[in-house]
């Protein structure tokens, strides 16, 4: 069932209040719904983009320079972020859930094998068909020091409202209420529980009382609720030199390598293709025991097309694909906005130049062109993305790597507010010179596996490794990726949350997000953030039998299991 928010609205008691719908709390939703459990999904936003809920995110105070704007990092609306996200499916692997050297402050409660438990559900969730991660390929099995078998998978269709809409809607067991933004969250006298949850919009407001809360309203909304309940209530969430607000990371990207390929052809290998009905593509990464040896944070590579915004890349199929997504009206009809601004680059455009380039083989532009437009928006799936094959085997290299936490890294509340009242944030994230340095040392052994098995080799677009870590921090940047600020663990004073994502000492509110990670590992956050959102509501159906003197049930974990085998 769907509604809209009003003060007047009477809204019955859900096993489970959740509080934003962007894909973790749909997921959430659907799972309760599994589980038989009723869920009620509150969202700010609509079924279509709304100014005035948008408007609500976007006196955040960030650096420009290291963090994405909340125009494009934020979304308010039912689906949230996957409207704009590109759809990369990627797990953690076993190291993030190990202790690390390079990383000792990143140690997860539970085991990789508790997390992984939950996958095949969040591969059916998103679509991509299988929970398999990887997939070796001769003859990249011959390199030794790296891997060039991890698969990151892509949901053939992103929005996850456009997916679930009509499954909500018609639901006996969950309901929508749009328009609903959560404001503030009230205590028990003994701060044990919550009481209940102020609800707002431009008509009005009103008290909501539930049973169990989960926010799930992304990494930096879910951290300013609770911040500003923490206002309120000071010796909330660890208090204010306790874990809330801080460890506040992201990843390091960017490119200070070319990739040439002995055999050029070879490239074919790289590039996406279609596994059980969805895109997948190989990344390299390094094996543990590498990393560990090493002292290297996990970080993973793949073959990439030059910055489009560079005109001295001298490909006519990318200068004409830039010329087109900076020509005003065509490049935000064919990209979210976040992802067409990095690749337009900065000010002052370079359009005489890349006019040059597709002058000098408008023919050959045109062709790859017209297949680009073919595989990425015509054919079903959609092709997440393009590779521009050439002749010399020569690629930019892309990499992702995780991020340490910086003490100067974190999210507090600013002295102004959205026009509901509620303060928006002051975001910081810094860079630490040591994870720059693991970047480098990292394209190092990579090109040492290259070299020894002679299927390849990097070229650094720097001469010596100071250098290198130099562009590695010009370029480290994040705010897509909001994790570490209400992170999980066992010690109440260095987390937020328990093992189960239960708010510590608060018995019915929870949080699942990135923003429970304590490491951030090579991956995208999304994939593992849903498999803890499945996690979750088994956690709740457990606790909502033990209240009831219910008979137990077969967890969904099972169920999914079964039903893969049906198919």
């Amino acid at each position: 069932m769907l509604n809209y928010y009003t003060p007047e609205l009477k809204v019955g008691a859900y096993d489970l209040c959740i509080i934003g719908a962007g894909p973790v709390g749909i997921a959430l939703a659907i799972a309760c719904e599994e589980l038989g459990l009723s869920a009620l999904l509150l969202e700010s936003g609509y079924q279509k983009l709304d100014t005035f809920a948008q408007s609500l995110t976007t006196g955040h105070k960030v650096d420009p320079e290291r963090h994405q704007s909340p125009e494009v990092s934020i979304c308010r609306g039912l689906g949230g972020t996957s409207r704009w996200w590109g759809g990369r499916c990627v797990p953690f692997d076993e190291i993030d859930f190990q202790s690390r050297r390079c990383a000792p402050e990143g140690l997860w409660p539970f085991s990789y094998d508790e997390a992984a438990k939950w996958h095949p559900w969040a591969a059916k969730f998103f679509q991509i068909g299988s929970a398999e991660f990887s997939a070796a390929v001769a003859p990249w099995t011959k390199l030794s020091g790296a891997r060039f078998e991890a698969l990151e998978r892509w949901t053939p269709e992103t929005n996850c409202a456009k997916i679930y809409q009509e499954r909500l809607i018609n639901s006996e067991r969950i309901s929508v209420l749009l328009g609903a933004t959560v404001t503030a969250i009230e205590f028990s006298d003994d701060k044990k529980l919550v009481k209940s949850l102020t609800v707002k919009s431009p008509s009005g407001s009103s008290k909501l009382a539930q049973p169990q809360v989960a926010l799930t309203c992304g990494g930096l909304e879910t951290t300013r609720l609770l911040l500003a309940a923490q206002q309120e209530s000071p010796d909330a969430f660890g208090g204010k030199t306790g874990a809330l607000g801080r460890n506040y990371v992201g990843h390091l990207s960017g490119k200070i390598a070319d990739l040439i390929f002995t055999d050029p052809n070879s490239v074919s290998l790289h590039d996406f293709f279609l596994s059980n009905g969805a895109f997948a593509r190989r990344r390299f990464t390094l094996p543990p025991s590498v990393q560990a040896n090493d002292n290297v944070l996990n970080i993973a590579f793949w073959a990439d097309n030059p910055p489009f915004h560079a005109a001295e890349h001298r490909s006519a199929a990318l200068s004409l694909v830039w010329l087109a997504l900076a020509t005003p009206g065509v490049g935000r009809r064919l990209l979210s906005e976040g992802i067409l601004r990095s690749h337009l680059g900065p000010l002052p455009y370079r359009r005489t130049e890349h006019l040059v380039n597709v002058l000098k083989s408008p023919i050959s532009a045109f062709q790859d062109i017209l297949r680009i437009i073919r595989a990425r928006f015509l054919s079903s799936p959609r092709r997440p993305g393009f590779l521009i094959h050439n002749p010399s085997g020569r690629y930019a290299l892309l990499y992702q790597s995780e991020q340490t936490p910086h003490e100067g890294s974190r999210v507090t509340l600013s002295n102004s507010s959205d026009a509901l009242g509620l303060p928006f944030l002051n975001v910081e994230l810094q860079y630490k010179q040591e994870d720059a340095e693991s970047v480098v040392r990292a394209h190092k052994l990579l090109d040492a596996s290259l070299r020894e098995s002679g299927l390849g080799r990097l070229e650094f677009y720097d001469a010596d490794d100071e250098e290198r870590a130099a562009r590695v921090l010009r370029q480290a940047a994040d705010g897509f990726h909001q994790i570490g600020t209400t992170r999980i663990g066992t010690d109440p004073s260095k987390s937020v949350v328990n093992s189960d994502c239960q708010v510590h000492g608060i018995e019915n509110l929870y949080v699942v997000s990135s923003s429970v990670f304590p490491s951030s590992s090579q991956a995208n956050p999304t994939y593992l953030s849903v498999a803890l959102a499945v996690r979750l509501a088994n956690h709740i159906k457990s606790a909502v039998l033990k209240r009831t003197a219910a008979p137990t049930t077969a967890d969904i974990s099972a169920r999914v299991g079964d039903d893969a085998d049906d198919e």
